[in-house]
């Protein structure tokens, strides 16, 4: 074996000190640094438009107000599906966390849905069971009945359709 890459026994004698080489270590010791320059005059410098997904920061304001926004709804309006939820006995910040990933999934997708109210809710309640399976399967570790379920899951998704997205502002890139 090349002695950049490791002996037999796994050590790298490339450095003055030991260095254990794992196998799933890639065999490159510095970052690759995205950049524009042919001739790397300047390594550190990068093209924005490849990074478009990165939010900005007004973009995540709008974003958490907004889910902030029917967070305070739901608590205000709908507490039966918290009872509903917490009847087994799961903590209030957990049923906070999965009702905020439920709200924050529709934020993320809202653009990806159209038709009425209920066609976007059943699409989304589809896609939502699909991509996270976990916030079900932590009802159903709580004995939440898959009834109950169902109707948590649509009355948040109805509450966030009808919210998230009022009057003129941007609609979420992501």
């Amino acid at each position: 074996m090349h002695k950049l890459m490791g002996n037999e026994r796994g050590r790298c004698e490339c450095f003055m000190y030991s260095q254990w080489v794992y196998p799933y270590m890639p065999r490159y010791y510095h970052p690759v640094v995205p950049t524009t320059n042919e001739n790397y005059l300047e390594p550190y410098r990068y093209n924005e438009d490849l990074f478009s997904y990165i939010l900005h920061e007004e973009e995540e304001v709008r974003s958490t107000r907004n889910v902030d926004r029917v967070m305070k709804i739901l608590k205000r309006q709908y507490q039966s599906i918290y009872r509903d939820a917490q009847r087994g006995g799961m903590d209030s910040k957990l049923t906070e966390y999965l009702f905020r990933s439920i709200v924050r999934f529709v934020d993320d997708n809202y653009n990806n849905y159209s038709g009425s109210i209920n066609e976007r809710v059943e699409k989304a309640a589809r896609q939502l069971k699909k991509r996270d399976p976990w916030i079900f399967e932590l009802f159903n570790l709580y004995s939440v009945s898959p009834a109950s379920q169902v109707r948590i899951t649509n009355t948040i998704l109805t509450v966030s359709f009808e919210n998230l997205r009022r009057g003129n502002e941007v609609p979420n890139p992501r």
